[in-house]
């Protein structure tokens, strides 16, 4: 009663107001409306964690990865693919094997510079459920070389779910790894369908059963195939690769009981030999069956955990170098999730010989000068705006060419040395490349173009030396103009910078950032140089001859807001021109009817006021001659 009450007398107010305050009111209430409610229908000024069209379910589940996601150290390929939203394979691989989840052409291995080879062996687990709908997400975890598919069964009453980890395993390079988890809160059984191709598309292979004991001493059957694959697309038509893989099985259907949690393990062993003649491939066959019995039997007898975390910790201990950028809302933009996701297929393609157990201590050492002095990496300008390094990847294929691209490229640009120390040499090769950074003649030089200083971005643990890791940022300040920042993370003797030409006495570095203005010289030279000689620094001043030499231009305004705000109108949000838009609209709409009330109204008033008057003139004139008659 008391609300019907006040809305009776609000109303009341309101119908006694004005028209012209009526009018204000409503506009300020449409203004409201549009502040509120438009971006939501339109799609801008609104986020959500969880992509359109996903279940609650599903969503759920891919929450535990959303932090990773949003800080690009994790990718995701939705199945069906989700419009507007870019997918990423989920691509496992350590530089002698890899596979993704739905694969059409089974495993890779390595030939030449790539996991480029097709073995048409499907070791991957498939999941269906019969008479239930399926949602589907592979995740991407690039930090920890990890892929998961998480698969959502949605039954009458909740959602049976099944999470597949997979891994090529990063210290033991023969083998691939999956981890089933099946979870099943009905209230009643549910059946579920488990299909592993193996060797079913691979003519002239042969497989034989065999079993081991696992951790618990039970007995686990695996199968043992062999087989020769033929390189095609070579010079020499007659070489061929052996091969022996061993897989532990699946059973055809997996029954999990109300209210349970399961697991299932999936070893995959694959040993193979380089490109040989055929009969130089098969005289290795057995050798190569007996190295896949042993690995098989040695990691059924591992805990599951203690292998993952062997291979997540080489992981996590390789990017501890990197690079980051800040994000850019202009079209086409190089973002961290490109960056990352290319720069993580590039490594699973890539050995790891420094944690190689079959690598001789001996070995290791020379590859690990190798990569502590570089020679002369690297030449060319900075690889961000090469697009042939990072086109989109869409299957095992194109994976293998960008591989194939980025290592020609390194090569040629003076980084063979660091390659050949394997995949940390790579990465390292690679974070040169991004930053313009050369290796010179006792010192490092950073060659960036000042124009390509209008993004804020960070290079972590630099090699420079032995033990010595070095941080380099490049920062764009509230006047648009860049610095650079360099400290070191650890060092085993002193070390210098100094900004272009050098004309600036030599800076010590240190743990805490020292700064440097980047500065724009003429003809152009390099913005950053840092050595552990101060005597070789003090006399590069001598030895790099310009005419002119400043500090670089501020960067103009309309760059900066475009790639700030996806526009070069600054910080405005798209709501407020479209504001601005409707109220230009309702302004002239409004000018249009007051000439319309003031021209055309006005000539009725007047063709009424002239009509009243000749009337009132007739009647007074009329009422003076009755008067007059009547006198006379």
């Amino acid at each position: 009663m008391w609300l019907k009450s006040t809305f009776n007398n609000s109303m009341a107010r309101f119908n006694s107001q004005s028209r012209a305050r009526k009018i204000i009111i409503g506009f300020i209430l449409l203004l409201m409306f549009m502040y509120y409610l438009v971006p939501k229908f339109l799609g801008f000024g609104y986020h959500s964690n969880s992509p359109d069209g996903v279940g609650a379910c599903l969503s759920d589940k891919l929450s535990k990865f959303q932090h990773e996601i949003d800080n690009f150290d994790a990718v995701t390929n939705f199945v069906p693919q989700i419009i507007g939203k870019k997918n990423y394979p989920a691509y496992v691989g350590n530089g002698f094997v890899g596979t993704s989840f739905d694969s059409f052409n089974g495993v890779y291995v390595r030939l030449n510079r790539a996991l480029s080879v097709v073995i048409p062996y499907y070791p991957v687990v498939s999941v269906s459920m019969e008479h239930a709908t399926k949602e589907e997400v592979d995740v991407l975890q690039i930090r920890h070389g990890l892929a998961t598919r998480i698969q959502v069964f949605n039954t009458r009453s909740k959602c049976v779910t099944v999470e597949t980890e997979m891994y090529a395993h990063r210290l033991r390079p023969s083998l691939l790894v999956q981890e089933l988890t099946f979870h099943n809160p009905t209230k009643q059984n549910v059946v579920l369908e488990l299909d592993q191709g193996l060797a079913s598309g691979w003519n002239d292979a042969q497989t034989v059963s065999d079993s081991a004991a696992n951790s618990v001493g039970s007995k686990v059957s695996f199968s043992l195939t062999t087989g020769m694959i033929k390189i095609e697309n070579s010079a020499d038509s007659n070489l061929y690769i052996g091969l022996a893989v061993a897989s532990t099985g699946v059973p055809s259907k997996n029954e999990i009981f109300p209210g349970k949690t399961t697991t299932q393990h999936v070893l995959t062993s694959i040993h193979y030999t380089k490109a040989l003649p055929l009969e130089a491939a098969r005289a290795q066959i057995l050798s190569l069956k007996k190295q896949c019995r042993e690995e098989i039997t040695a990691a059924l007898k591992m805990d599951s955990k203690i292998l993952k975390d062997e291979h997540v910790n080489l992981w996590n201990q390789l990017w501890r170098s990197g690079f980051s950028i800040s994000y850019s809302k202009a079209a086409d933009a190089l973002n961290g999730e490109k960056i990352n996701s290319t720069m993580y297929y590039v490594l699973s393609n890539v050995p790891a010989p420094l944690h190689d157990p079959k690598v001789s201590p001996e070995e290791v050492l020379d590859l690990k000068k190798t990569l502590h002095y570089p020679d002369q990496c690297y030449k060319e300008h900075t690889s961000l705006h090469s697009t042939t390094l990072w086109v989109d990847a869409e299957n095992e294929d194109s994976i293998a060419r960008i591989v194939t691209t980025w290592i020609i490229t390194l090569e040629k640009q003076g980084c063979q040395r660091m390659i050949s120390a394997g995949v940390e040499g790579v990465l390292q090769a690679m974070l040169l490349s991004i930053g313009s950074l050369h290796y010179g003649d006792d010192h490092l030089e950073m060659r960036l173009h000042p124009k390509d200083t209008h993004r804020d971005f960070n290079f972590h643990r630099i090699n420079y030396g032995n033990n010595t890791h070095m941080n380099i940022s490049v920062l764009v300040d509230e006047n648009n103009k860049a610095n650079i920042f360099v400290s070191l993370d650890r060092n085993d003797r002193p070390y210098y910078a100094c900004d272009a030409g050098c004309l600036d006495p030599p800076v010590p570095l240190s743990k805490t950032w020292s700064k440097f203005p980047v500065k724009l010289t003429e003809p152009l030279t390099a913005i950053l140089y840092v050595t552990a000689d101060k005597t070789h620094m003090e006399e590069l001043k001598h030895a790099i001859h310009v005419k002119e030499i400043a500090e670089a231009p501020a960067h103009e305004h309309h760059v900066i807001a475009l790639h700030k705000h996806g526009h070069h109108f600054g910080g405005l949000p798209t709501i407020f021109w479209v504001s601005i838009a409707f109220l230009v609209i309702v302004f002239h709409l409004f000018l249009f009817k007051l000439i319309y009330n003031e021209y055309c109204q006005a000539q009725e008033r007047y063709t009424r006021s002239r009509y009243n008057l000749l009337h009132l003139l007739l009647q007074s004139l009329s009422g003076v001659v009755e008067s007059a008659h009547f006198e006379w």
